[in-house]
């Protein structure tokens, strides 16, 4: 996840829509109960479709001068099987509808809350994806559909690229936990946090306690350790509130 500075990050876990200085209008801080409305494998694939790299565009369209931008405007304009997965990220992102394709100037047009005309160009979808790599990630899987030879080729290129991702986030964490045993873990760990005030969390805010609620968990039991009489001078004990275990 990308290094934030204070002021952003206090912003992030408001949770309000986000400026976006080169498209004028909004990047979307989502919340829980809306990624589960939206339903968890569309979040997770989009997400995973506007994070790839341009090494990973060069694997799938090995053209030159081709990067994720270019992929995903000749992708949506040739109606290429990952069409509605990004016409439905922009509108999750950032409320796009009307998506249209305009490969003359390199660019993509939409509407956004009754403004027609909307342009996003390259620069425009960095800015974007710079804001997905900060809020959001995952990783996904999808059900085989009735493709094209030349489409069912770029997919098992996808597919494979999806697989060593998946294979490098699993390495040496075998004790993965799902969405849900996050969700209902936490909102018992804090019994005054309700479920529905647990659906109302923008999505890294509620990340962002997680990992405080581990941290806290962690420095209560080094301390019960260190006063039962554990040997805890190879250890450094932080105070739970110390940054000192940030992620950002």
């Amino acid at each position: 996840m990308n290094s934030i500075d204070e002021n952003l990050k206090l912003k992030i876990l408001r949770g309000k829509p986000i400026l976006l200085e080169k498209t004028n209008c909004f990047f979307i801080h989502r919340t829980i109960g809306e990624i589960i409305d939206y339903t968890q494998i569309n979040f997770l694939k989009a997400v995973q479709l506007f994070s790839m790299s341009e090494k990973d565009i060069q694997e799938l369209a090995p053209i030159p001068g081709m990067n994720t931008f270019m992929f995903l405007l000749l992708s949506y304009n040739n109606g290429s099987f990952i069409s509605n997965q990004i016409s439905d990220g922009l509108n999750f992102f950032i409320g796009a509808e009307n998506l249209v394709a305009d490969m003359e100037n390199k660019k993509f047009l939409f509407s956004y809350q009754g403004i027609d005309n909307i342009e996003l160009n390259e620069e425009g979808f960095n800015e974007i994806v710079n804001y997905i790599d900060i809020i959001y990630n995952g990783n996904f899987t999808e059900e085989q559909k009735n493709l094209s030879e030349a489409e069912l080729k770029m997919k098992n290129k996808f597919d494979k690229l999806r697989k060593q991702r998946e294979a490098a986030k699993k390495h040496g964490n075998e004790d993965s936990i799902s969405f849900s045993d996050m969700l209902g873990g936490f909102t018992v760990r804090n019994y005054n946090f309700d479920w529905e005030k647990v659906m109302n969390l923008p999505y890294y805010t509620f990340f962002f306690l997680l990992k405080k609620l581990r941290v806290y968990d962690d420095y209560d039991t080094q301390l019960r350790a260190a006063f039962a009489g554990a040997d805890m001078k190879d250890k450094k004990l932080h105070h739970w509130l110390s940054g000192d275990f940030d992620e950002d």
